[in-house]
């Protein structure tokens, strides 16, 4: 870079008198509808909550296993101030910008994507507030260029925030990619909102609706419920677990968020696993995909029937167990609780019999040691594999 490029440790520089002051709060969300992504009405809300300051980092940037050409230290990226008004700062952005090559051993194309934009500078949000300007007011494509340069690897962290909802990381940077340019297109840089702030909105919008509409064979975004469930799912059974429901059953869920039983009986089987297509290739293998790999596990009549007589015989213990209890503490426990449908909360029972929330929890928790050590006693096998309580 040339005299003019000046470095800092993610410290924005200040304004110059003319530049008026950034206040990425009083940003306004653009119209979604004008994009066709289908998001829930209060998406843009929920965004702004999730919005922290960014301070990225080499580990928030790259996978664990990215490979050595693109794997960093973990120290903090500067910024780079660059006048853009000027053509030698032009210049020396298309420098730093310029593809470059570094040797690798491994042939995954985003080890490969990652090694090619791990260098590449973060313009300060003054310089790109800059070349935003210049491509509002002239239409300026290589200023365009520059900033979405300059964030492919915001992409990239926000991407890897959803990593665990889907297997191909590269697809969703793709994607976050497209929401980049959207933002590019959108962006008034006389709002005084930082383009950095404004992106994230298209990055992360364009990413979860692919997710919503691709997401294992159920697309989950296609109703308003689906939408519902897909962003709340997880938060509503942690809130149900610290009201004292141990493990929230679907209907409760569904009576939380206000939709069916069954969506969420649906949505939670394609949230509890992350996504894998039957088109890549398989493990170990060059040319075989994992479909031509799986197997009919349909179960045979005989081992169906086998396996009713099972539970039958595992329901008729449960009741016995029941028979047994004298304390009407642990018989409340297990009836309105361990086995209900609706299952009463700690709080409320240990309110009924007069003792604290955190005693009943410790009443709950023997109780279930010594029906596992009862249906132990009845029952061969490792009886963990069926039983949960």
């Amino acid at each position: 870079m040339p005299n003019e490029k000046k470095v800092s440790r993610r410290q924005e520089p200040k304004a110059a008198a003319t530049t008026p002051e950034m206040k990425p709060e009083v940003v306004e969300a653009p119209e979604v509808d004008a994009l066709e992504v289908d998001m829930p009405e209060d998406f843009d809300n929920m965004i702004d909550e999730a919005f922290p300051d960014i301070e990225v980092t080499d580990a928030d940037l790259l996978p664990e296993k990215a490979g050595a050409a693109a794997n960093g230290q973990g120290a903090h990226y500067e910024t780079v101030s660059v006048d853009v008004d000027s053509p030698s700062g032009m210049l020396a952005l298309h420098d730093a910008f310029k593809p470059k090559y570094y040797p690798t051993a491994s042939t995954d194309p985003l080890t490969i994507y990652l090694s090619h934009i791990r260098n590449h500078p973060i313009l300060d949000a003054e310089s790109q507030q800059k070349l935003a300007v210049r491509y509002k007011e002239k239409n300026d494509l290589e200023a365009a260029q520059m900033l979405v340069l300059t964030n492919l690897r915001l992409v990239v962290k926000i991407a890897r925030e959803y990593k665990r909802r889907w297997s191909n990381l590269l697809e969703l940077i793709q994607e976050g990619n497209v929401g980049l340019s959207e933002a590019i297109q959108r962006y008034d840089p006389f709002r005084h909102v930082k383009f950095t702030s404004y992106a994230q909105y298209w990055i992360r919008a364009m990413i979860l609706n692919y997710l919503m509409n691709h997401y294992q064979p159920i697309k989950i975004g296609s109703t308003r419920a689906g939408r519902k469930l897909f962003y709340n799912l997880r938060k509503a059974r942690s809130q149900l677990i610290q009201d004292g429901y141990a493990n929230p059953t679907p209907a409760l869920v569904a009576e939380k968020l206000g939709v069916s039983e069954q969506d969420v009986i649906d949505v939670s089987r394609q949230l509890d696993q992350p996504a894998v297509s039957i088109d890549q290739t398989a493990p170990g293998h060059e040319t075989v995909t994992i479909g031509e790999l799986i197997k009919d596990d349909s179960q045979s009549p005989e081992q169906v029937v086998e396996n009713e007589d099972f539970y039958a015989k595992v329901h008729d213990i449960m009741m016995e167990f029941a028979q047994s209890m004298t304390d009407p503490r642990e018989l409340a426990l297990w009836t309105r609780r361990l086995m209900a449908d609706d299952p009463a909360t700690l709080a409320d029972l240990g309110s009924e019999f007069h003792v604290s929330k955190e005693r009943m929890r410790q009443i709950e928790s023997r109780l279930k040691e010594r029906f596992k050590d009862f249906i132990s006693q009845r029952i061969d096998g490792d009886i963990a594999t069926f039983i949960d309580v």
